[in-house]
């Protein structure tokens, strides 16, 4: 029996309206002060945004995975499920070249594909700096039982060319303008949850619902410093986009905020 709401929830607009919810918040929704005052334990990505906004929507990857899982899953079942990418209608054939060579990215990662990054912070972390692969220390390895969670998203769109913007992905959040960033209460995600099978830990959404264009070089710069300053492998492939969760296990319209008034 759910007892607290989930992510991802349905951030796009109708009408400019958000989609409405039905499972209030039970418990304090953390500012982004109250956030940044806890260590960032851990940064990795999905394939696609796991959360859709009027600007990441596009599902053409994730409806034709889907369908396929739907009559292969054996097939589909190593393979990262796809969410809601940036539209490349607006970017010129130069910057979807997709020959970049990837370096320090692993797994299948490729120019004109969008990627939500995931900055997680908890307070079971303690006073270390150090990033590590999963949620462990996040989720309750580190000081505390049932620490207070705060996940920073910003999906990245990837273009070719040369490296765009801060280099320091790593702390992505810090660097990036998120002015009409998203908050709300939901869960932790991937693709071991759905609408039968919940998380159980409460987290507090930070959500950036632009699509930031990184060159490919430097969001491969990003993989570089997990693996060279943190000793990070796991995280250096893209996880899967766990599916938008049904209204009847989403905060309400009224519970999402924009950031900088919570």
């Amino acid at each position: 029996m759910i007892n607290h709401p989930q992510a991802p929830r349905d951030l796009s607009t109708t009408n400019g309206k958000l989609h409405d919810g039905a499972v209030a918040s039970t418990a304090a929704l953390l500012s982004e002060k109250q956030a940044n005052k806890m260590k960032q334990t851990n940064v990795h990505f999905h394939l696609g945004a796991e959360h859709k906004s009027d600007h990441y929507n596009d599902a053409t990857a994730s409806e034709k995975y889907d369908a396929a899982e739907a009559h292969h899953r054996r097939q589909l079942s190593e393979s990262p499920r796809p969410g809601f990418m940036c539209p490349n209608t607006d970017l010129t054939p130069e910057q979807v070249d997709d020959s970049y060579v990837w370096q320090h990215c692993t797994g299948k990662m490729h120019v004109g594909n969008s990627y939500e990054t995931h900055y997680v912070h908890s307070s079971s972390a303690g006073y270390s700096d150090e990033l590590a692969d999963g949620l462990g220390a996040a989720a309750g390895g580190g000081l505390t039982l049932n620490p207070m969670l705060a996940v920073e998203t910003i999906v990245y769109h990837i273009v070719a060319g040369e490296e765009i913007g801060d280099h320091d992905l790593v702390h992505g959040w810090d660097h990036v303008e998120h002015d009409d960033a998203l908050a709300y209460l939901g869960s932790t995600t991937g693709q071991s949850y759905d609408n039968e099978v919940c998380s159980p830990y409460v987290v507090s959404w930070h959500v950036n619902t632009h699509c930031v264009q990184v060159s490919a070089a430097t969001f491969d710069n990003m993989c570089r410093q997990m693996k060279e300053e943190y000793g990070m492998e796991a995280d250096l492939a893209s996880h899967g986009s766990r599916k938008l969760v049904d209204k009847a296990y989403v905060v309400p319209m009224g519970d999402v905020h924009l950031l900088r008034n919570v």
